[in-house]
C-alpha cells in the first residue's frame, strides 16, 4: 500500500523542463534589472545625505573659527604634506578641533589612518569614485576644500602668505557666496570656480555658502571657465564672477582682490 502511494506521488511530481528553467531565469533577470537602478538611486541618495551632513559639520567649524578669529577665514593650505610647517594653520588642521575631530596632520601620522573612501569620515564624500586610493604624507588626497578666494596672496597687503585676509563680515551676499566645497579627489586643499568641477551627486555637488547653509549646485552655475560659461571668474565690476545674472560667487564682492582688511 505504502509503495503504491509513493509511486503515484512520484508520477504526479516531475522536475522542471529546461525551457521552464530558462523562463524562470529570464523573469528573475528582468526583475533584477528593474530593481537595481532603484537600489542604486536609493544608495546614492543616502551617500548624498551623508555628504551634506559632512558639509554641515565643516560649516559649523568654519563659523566657530570666524567667531574666534575676528571674522577671518583660515589659510587655504599649500601643496605638500599636511604636517609641513607652512600648513599647520591650514583649514584642515585649524578647523577639526572645533568639532571634536583630529587634525589632518594627526590622521596622517601613525598609528592613525589617513582619510579614505573605505572608512566613514567627515573628510570623505561617500560617493567618491576612486575607492582604492591610499593617501600618504607625500600624496595627500582631498574630497573637500575651501574656496581659494577666502585668501589673498597679494604682496601689497604686507602680510605673510600663510595668513588669510578676507573677513566674513565683508561678504556682500553670504547666501550666494561659496565658502567650502567638494574637491575632485586630488592633492589640492583649495579650489575655485576657475577650473575644477565635481559632479558626484546627480550631476552636481554640495557647497557651503557664506551664511552657513549647504546647497546642491550644478557646474554650469558655478564654474566660470567651463562651457557653456564664456566669461572668466575674476572679481571685476564689469564681468566675471560678479557679472549681472551670475547666481553664485567665489569672490566676496566686486574688486576685492587687493582688499587687505
Amino acid at each position: 500500500m505504502r509503495k503504491n502511494i509513493l509511486a503515484r506521488w512520484r508520477r504526479q511530481t516531475r522536475a522542471f523542463t529546461l525551457i521552464e528553467l530558462l523562463v524562470v531565469i529570464a523573469i528573475i533577470g528582468i526583475l533584477a534589472g528593474m530593481l537595481l537602478p532603484a537600489l542604486n538611486k536609493a544608495r546614492e541618495k543616502g551617500n548624498a545625505a551623508k555628504c551634506v551632513s559632512n558639509m554641515h559639520q565643516w560649516a559649523l567649524a568654519m563659523n566657530m573659527y570666524n567667531d574666534d578669529w575676528k571674522e577671518y577665514y583660515p589659510y587655504v593650505g599649500d601643496t605638500g604634506s599636511p604636517c609641513d610647517s607652512a600648513n599647520l594653520f591650514a583649514w584642515y588642521n585649524a578647523l577639526p578641533p572645533y568639532i571634536g575631530q583630529k587634525t589632518l596632520c594627526q590622521l596622517y601620522t601613525a598609528p592613525s589612518t589617513p582619510p579614505n573612501p573605505r572608512a566613514n569620515s567627515i573628510w570623505v564624500c561617500p560617493s567618491a569614485t576612486n575607492k582604492t586610493v591610499n593617501p600618504t604624507t607625500s600624496n595627500p588626497i582631498f574630497w573637500y576644500s575651501i574656496n581659494d578666494c577666502t585668501h589673498s596672496r597679494a604682496s601689497s597687503c604686507g602680510v605673510k602668505s600663510t595668513y588669510a585676509i578676507y573677513r566674513r563680515d565683508r561678504m556682500i551676499s553670504p547666501p550666494s557666496t561659496i565658502i567650502f566645497c567638494e574637491e575632485p579627489e586630488d592633492n589640492y586643499s583649495e579650489t575655485s570656480g576657475g577650473y575644477e568641477t565635481v559632479t558626484r551627486h546627480s550631476g552636481g555637488a554640495n557647497f557651503v555658502m557664506g551664511d552657513g547653509h549647504v546647497e546642491w549646485i550644478l557646474p554650469t552655475l558655478y564654474c566660470r571657465q567651463c562651457a557653456p560659461f564664456p566669461f572668466q571668474w575674476d572679481d571685476s565690476s564689469t564681468g566675471g564672477d560678479w557679472k549681472k545674472g551670475t547666481p553664485y560667487h567665489w569672490w566676496f564682492a566686486q574688486g576685492i582682490s587687493e582688499m587687505c582688511n
